[in-house]
């Protein structure tokens, strides 16, 4: 397909202006906020849900008009929220447990700001998840009503834990703060409650990054590993000293194994880093140290420990398994023709730039999933095939003005004639004055039309149509060129398949090539406007 580098000679659309111009410092402000909320192209997950910018455009336009106080999913705020939640959970997973532990008798002034703080963060995040839409993933829209998203996140998702691991729970103690130092620094491990959002927006910004599904679940695996030996290490001291006493930190008794091992003088690194030691063989079930537990405190974390590092290989396997299977089934595909394609382009030794269009094809074309769709419609009713061609298609067809009041029964045979085409950005879709055989509906996409002189006239967005001419002018040319501005998926209807259907229909026929010369007749003289 030949290309052209499109350069737009077209000054922003209507549609895509939001804010009016000349506004006050305060509303020029909450303008820019507003900007942020709203879904954009910034966010890297925005096009895996928004396939295109008009859809982009829409939903911004949707959300200005109705859900001006929602923060939409696809947002850049919403995105750099996310990476910051993050960081606060992890440092709150790695900084709380040893500090609650190896700093117990004396937390210091800073550390307790900072706790607190980033607790602080993880409350607004509970409060901004109830302002926040989500993707309903089997209608395909953002739902960013108040209603149904405070009820799925209360009734679906993660809110109990989020709200037990986000309650600042040193205002508890603020009165018996030196007396209850024990008990003080166990409440403070709730935090461990936030690893259920945690984990999901992980995965939510892998997705985001297009990150290699293999590598990602290692990643994953490994750092669920760290983080569980590194509490485990710090419950390792806790646990003897809170069996002691759940005031102040004292002693343990001399069966204990931290007084067996002489670690109680012991600097705070040594303390910690022999309680890994301890940790690692008994939950990774390599074997017990050489001296067993002889208390009952000991021997109950022993237990506890080794069901969880069994558990815990069970979960693993059992991932391990699921992405031979189920859901996964179609991303493992994906990938083993991905990574043949990449082989394949670099035994051709393709040039660089068609090895990225290459792949920015298949991965719009597939959207990280292989189906074998050919095999699947094939094993449907002609029925059921109908109606997923009518579902996908109907509403670009009816765009068309002479196919509007067509029959039922013809509009049904015309959408079954469809064919999928996607253009990468920069194509040339139709030549001015090259013979015209076919129409296009643009299903997702934004494609530029140019005159016979090379000048740039209009965009043409999600459900628009072109080139209807073709269709009852067997010998006329092309009177406009049309260049993909993105990537651009398009139904292609041929001439041919199209005279063929509507032949048993004259007067219909007559209609609709009546319309179309007239269409015709309009096109050419804007044309002549425009040279």
């Amino acid at each position: 397909m030949l290309r052209v580098e499109h350069e737009c000679e077209i000054g922003p659309m209507y549609g895509e202006i939001f804010f009016l111009p000349d506004r006050g410092l305060f509303q020029r402000v909450l303008d820019a906020f507003r900007r942020l909320m709203m879904a954009s192209d910034k966010n890297p997950g925005t096009r895996k849900y928004l396939r295109s910018r008009a859809t982009v455009i829409t939903e911004k336009r949707r959300h200005l008009r109705n859900y001006k106080y929602v923060l939409h999913p696809c947002s850049i705020l919403r995105h750099y929220w996310d990476l910051i939640v993050i960081l606060t959970a992890l440092s709150l997973f790695l900084a709380v447990p040893y500090q609650a532990v190896f700093e117990i008798e004396e937390r210091l002034l800073y550390w307790t700001i900072l706790k607190n703080c980033l607790l602080v963060v993880c409350c607004t995040d509970v409060a901004v998840n109830f302002f926040t839409g989500y993707l309903d993933n089997e209608q395909r829209i953002v739902v960013m009503d108040l209603k149904k998203i405070m009820k799925r996140y209360v009734r679906h998702g993660t809110f109990v834990p989020d709200l037990l691991g986000s309650l600042p729970t040193d205002l508890a103690f603020l009165l018996i703060w030196q007396k209850y130092k024990v008990t003080r620094e166990l409440t403070s491990l709730t935090c461990l409650f936030r690893v259920f959002s945690f984990a999901s927006y992980m995965r939510k910004i892998a997705r985001a990054y297009d990150a290699p599904m293999a590598i990602y679940d290692v990643c994953v695996v490994v750092f669920w590993l760290v983080i569980a030996l590194h509490w485990q290490s710090c419950l390792y001291w806790l646990v003897p000293i809170a069996t002691t006493s759940l005031r102040l930190p004292k002693r343990p008794s001399n069966d204990s194994w931290i007084h067996k091992a002489h670690l109680w003088e012991e600097p705070k690194e040594w303390q910690y880093l022999l309680c890994l030691l301890r940790a690692m063989p008994i939950f990774l079930k390599s074997g017990c140290l050489h001296s067993k537990p002889k208390n009952e405190a000991d021997l109950t974390m022993l237990l506890v420990l080794q069901v969880l590092g069994t558990l815990t290989i069970y979960i693993l396997t059992g991932q391990a398994m699921q992405l031979f299977k189920g859901d996964n089934s179609s991303k493992i595909k994906y990938h083993s023709n991905m990574a043949q394609l990449k082989r394949y382009m670099r035994y051709r030794q393709l040039p660089r730039t068609t090895q990225h269009r290459i792949v920015a094809y298949y991965e719009f074309r597939f959207q990280h999933r292989y189906f074998r769709e050919n095999e699947i419609l094939h094993t449907l009713s002609i029925q059921m095939r109908q109606e997923i061609g009518m579902h996908a298609c109907r509403k670009l067809v009816e765009n068309v003005t002479f196919f509007s009041n067509l029959p039922f029964l013809l509009l049904t045979r015309i959408v079954a004639l469809l064919k999928s085409e996607i253009f990468l950005t920069n194509d040339v879709i139709v030549r001015v004055n090259q013979p015209g055989d076919c129409m296009y509906f643009i299903a997702t996409g934004t494609v530029a039309i140019y005159t016979s002189s090379g000048k740039e006239v209009c965009h043409l967005e999600d459900g628009a149509h072109f080139g209807e001419i073709a269709l009852v002018m067997p010998d006329e040319r092309r009177v406009a060129s049309v260049v993909a501005v993105e990537i651009c998926e398009l139904y292609r209807l041929d001439r041919v398949d199209f005279a063929r259907t509507i032949h048993p229909y004259p007067m219909l026929w007559e209609r609709i090539k009546n319309i179309a010369v007239e269409r015709h007749e309009k096109t050419m003289i804007l044309n002549n406007t425009g040279q």
